[in-house]
C-alpha cells in the first residue's frame, strides 16, 4: 500500500512536498521520476508488502523504457497473470506485483483493467505519447484524485492533503459539495469539497494527453438477479469464491492479521484465513476486537468465541471516547469533512494493530453484497404496506409515527419503525434516500439558505437502478455510493494514517457478481444475508451464523450526552455556524432537541463537529 501524486507540470518543490505529506501512507521507500524536460512528474511512498526489495521501488519503468507507474494497492491474482506474461516471452527482474501490473497495462492497455484481481489506484505515464492514464478499483477501494490546471494540465494524488502543495488549483467551496456531506456525511465523488479537485470514480480510468481528458467506465457492480437457488445452494457456489478471496489476501511478504467484531462478516473471514493458515502450515492469524462498556455495541463475547474456535491469537481494544476529541486531526486526514464517527474506531484499532501486523483483513461490504442492512427488509415490506389505504397512512399512522420516543443507546428499533411508517409512503426513490440521508433536503435548505430543496443524490443514484425490485435497487445503490463514499473512505484514510493495509475479500468482484446474479429472495431467504449465514455454518459455530447484526460504531449519543457534552458547547457558536456557511437559526434547534432527547440526533450533531474540525484544519 502506498501514496502516490504527479502533475503535467511537476513545479519546483511539488514532488518533493508531495512525498513527505504522504509518507504516512509508505514509509518503507520513496522516489520520484521527472520527464527529461522537467515537465510531467511522478512521486511515490512506499508500504513495502510484496517483495520487500529494491527491485520493487517506485515510480517503476518499464523494460523498454516507455512506460512509467506509480501503483497504490495489491494485485491479488498478479502470479497467475506472470506466468501468462511469461509464457508470451516477459521477463521479470522483480517479484512484485506492481511490475505484473506494468507489464499487463504495456500488452493490453485499459482491456487488462478488467482481467486485474484486487485494489489499486495508479498512474501510468506513457513517454512515447505524452499520455497520462489513471485508474481506480472497481469498487473504490483506493482512492484517487485529480485536479484539471490551467492551460490544460492535469495534477493528482492519493489523497487531497497532496494536492493542496500544488499551485494553480482552486480550493473555494463547491456548495452542491458542502450540500451532499450535509446528505450523507461525506462527500460522493466526483466531487470534493474543493471546487477545483474531483474524485475518480470507482471502477474508472482516465487519459489525458494533449490537454484533453477522457474518462469512462470500465466495471459497474449489477445487483438485478433472477437466478433462483436455496441459500445453501448459492453458497456451494459462493464459498470457493470466498476461500480464492481470502486465500489472495493473504499473499504478503510481512505478517496478516484480522479485524474481528465478532459480527457474521468478519468472523466468516477470520475462519477462512485460519484454515487458509492451516492448509498452508502457517501459525493461526492474529485477530484485533475493539471493546465497549455499553452492551448495545459491545461485541467482544462473540469476537471470544470466534478466536477461540479457530485457534487466532486475539487482542481486545477499549473504545475510549477522548479519541472523538481528536476529530480535527482525522480531518487532515481525510482532506474534507466526513461525519461518519466510526472512523474514530478503524483510526484507534489501525494503530493498535499496526505493532503486531503490516496487513489486516477486514469484513467490510458483507452488509452491501450480501444484503445485510435492516432497511433492505424496509424496502421489501414497504411494497406490502402501500396497500392499505393512503388515508389511513398518511393522515393516521404517519403523523402519530412522528412521536415514537427513541433510544440514544444503540437500540435502534424505535427509529426504524418512525423511519419506515413515515417514509414508506413516497415512491422508492424518495423513500431510500429518505433512510439513509442525513439532513434532508429541507434542512438542508435551511442551513444553506437556499430558494429551494437541494439535489438528492441518493434518489437519483437508486432511480438508475438496472433492476426496479426494490432489494436489488437498494443494493445497488450502496454498492455506488454508501460502500466507496463512506465505508472504503474511511477505512483507507485510517488505515494508511498508521501505515496499516486493510484487505477486504468480502469485495472480490467474482463473489460480487455471482451475488448479484441471484434472485432477491434468494438472498434473503429466513431473514437478511441468508447466503452468507449458510456460509457460515460450514465455518463457524452455529450461535455465530445465526446471531443478529450490532455494527461496528461507536455510542456517538452517550458520548455527546457525557464525555463529550463540553464539546458542543465549545464548537458549535454562532460565530463558527456562520464560518462553516451554516444559518444558525436551524442549527440551534438542532442543538435544543439533542440536549431535550427523545430523538437521536447525535449523528447530525457529530456531522457539524467534524464540519468546523475541518474548517479549523484546512
Amino acid at each position: 500500500m502506498c501514496g502516490l501524486a504527479g502533475s503535467s507540470a511537476s513545479p519546483e518543490g511539488f514532488l518533493a512536498r508531495a512525498v513527505r505529506l504522504l509518507r504516512h501512507r509508505g514509509p518503507d521507500g520513496d522516489g520520484e521520476w521527472r520527464e527529461r524536460d522537467g515537465r510531467f512528474g511522478l512521486a511515490h511512498t512506499r508500504l513495502a508488502i510484496i517483495d520487500l526489495s529494491a527491485a520493487a521501488a517506485q515510480p517503476m519503468v518499464s523494460d523498454c523504457g516507455r512506460f512509467v507507474i506509480a501503483f497504490n494497492g495489491e494485485i491479488y491474482n498478479f502470479r497467475s497473470l506472470r506466468a501468462e506474461l511469461e509464457a508470451k516471452g516477459v521477463r521479470f527482474r522483480s517479484d512484485s506485483d506492481t511490475e505484473v501490473l506494468l507489464a499487463l497495462l504495456k500488452s493490453e492497455g485499459t482491456s487488462g483493467l478488467s482481467r486485474a484481481v484486487g485494489m489499486f489506484a495508479f498512474a501510468l505515464w506513457d513517454k512515447e505519447r505524452r499520455e497520462l492514464l489513471l485508474a481506480r478499483d472497481r469498487l473504490g477501494i483506493k482512492p484517487i484524485l485529480y485536479a484539471p490546471l490551467a492551460g490544460g494540465g492535469i495534477a493528482f494524488a492519493s489523497e487531497i492533503r497532496a494536492l493542496k502543495e500544488h499551485p494553480g488549483i482552486d480550493f473555494g467551496i463547491d456548495p452542491a459539495a458542502l450540500s451532499e456531506y450535509l446528505a450523507c456525511l461525506y462527500v460522493p465523488a466526483p466531487r470534493t469539497i474543493h471546487l477545483g479537485i474531483r474524485k475518480l470514480p470507482p471502477g474508472h480510468w482516465l487519459r489525458w494527453r494533449d490537454g484533453k481528458t477522457e474518462i469512462a467506465p470500465y466495471w459497474r457492480p449489477r445487483i438485478a438477479g433472477g437466478r433462483a437457488a436455496t441459500p445453501d445452494e448459492a453458497a456451494e457456489e459462493v464459498l470457493p469464491l470466498l476461500r480464492q478471496a481470502v486465500s489472495g489476501c493473504m499473499i504478503a511478504d510481512v505478517p496478516v492479521g484480522c479485524f474481528l467484531s465478532g459480527g457474521l462478516d468478519s468472523s466468516v473471514v477470520a475462519a477462512l484465513m485460519a484454515e487458509e493458515a492451516r492448509r498452508l502450515g502457517a501459525p493461526p492469524p492474529m485477530t484485533f476486537t475493539m471493546t465497549f462498556p455499553e452492551a448495545a455495541y459491545d461485541e467482544r463475547s462473540a469476537a471470544a468465541r470466534v478466536a477461540a474456535h479457530i485457534g487466532s491469537r486475539h487482542m481486545e481494544l477499549p473504545a475510549d471516547p477522548a479519541s472523538a476529541i481528536s476529530a480535527d486531526t482525522l480531518a487532515v486526514a481525510f482532506g474534507e469533512p466526513f461525519g461518519n464517527p466510526t472512523a474514530l474506531l478503524v483510526s484507534a484499532l489501525s494503530q493498535a494493530a499496526r505493532a503486531h501486523v503490516t496487513v489486516a483483513l477486514v469484513g467490510d461490504g458483507g452488509d452491501e453484497v450480501f444484503a445485510g442492512y435492516p432497511r433492505y427488509q424496509g424496502g421489501r415490506w414497504a411494497r406490502a404496506y402501500r396497500r392499505l389505504p393512503a388515508w389511513l397512512r398518511e393522515t393516521v399512522v404517519a403523523p402519530l409515527a412522528e412521536h415514537i420516543p427513541e433510544s440514544r443507546r444503540g437500540f435502534h428499533g424505535s427509529r426504524r419503525a418512525r423511519e419506515f411508517l413515515t417514509g414508506a409512503n413516497r415512491p422508492d426513490p424518495e423513500m431510500y434516500a429518505g433512510w439513509v440521508e442525513y439532513f434532508a433536503p429541507e434542512e438542508r435548505r435551511r442551513l444553506l439558505g437556499l430558494a429551494a430543496n437541494p439535489a438528492r443524490p441518493i434518489a437519483e443514484l437508486y432511480a438508475e437502478a438496472p433492476s426496479p425490485d426494490p432489494l436489488d435497487a437498494m443494493q445497488q445503490t450502496d454498492l455506488l455510493s454508501f460502500l466507496p463514499g463512506n465505508l472504503l473512505a474511511y477505512g483507507d484514510a485510517m488505515s494508511m494514517a498508521h501505515s496499516l493495509e486493510l484487505r477486504l475479500p468480502l469485495l472480490d468482484h467474482r463473489a460480487i457478481e455471482a451475488i448479484g446474479g441471484l434472485a432477491p429472495d434468494t438472498r434473503v431467504r429466513g431473514g437478511l444475508k441468508a447466503v452468507l449465514r449458510a456460509v457460515a455454518r460450514r465455518l463457524l459455530p452455529a450461535e455465530i451464523a445465526r446471531a443478529g447484526k450490532r455494527g461496528f460504531n461507536p455510542p456517538m449519543g452517550v458520548w455527546l450526552d457525557g464525555a463529550l457534552k463540553g464539546l458542543i458547547a465549545e464548537r458549535l457558536t454562532p460565530g463558527s455556524v456562520a464560518a462553516m456557511g451554516l444559518a444558525w437559526e436551524p442549527v440551534a434547534e438542532l442543538l435544543a432537541l439533542q440536549a431535550r432527547g427523545g430523538r437521536d440526533v447525535a449523528l447530525k450533531v457529530w456531522a457539524l463537529l467534524a464540519l468546523d474540525g475541518w474548517r479549523r484544519t484546512a
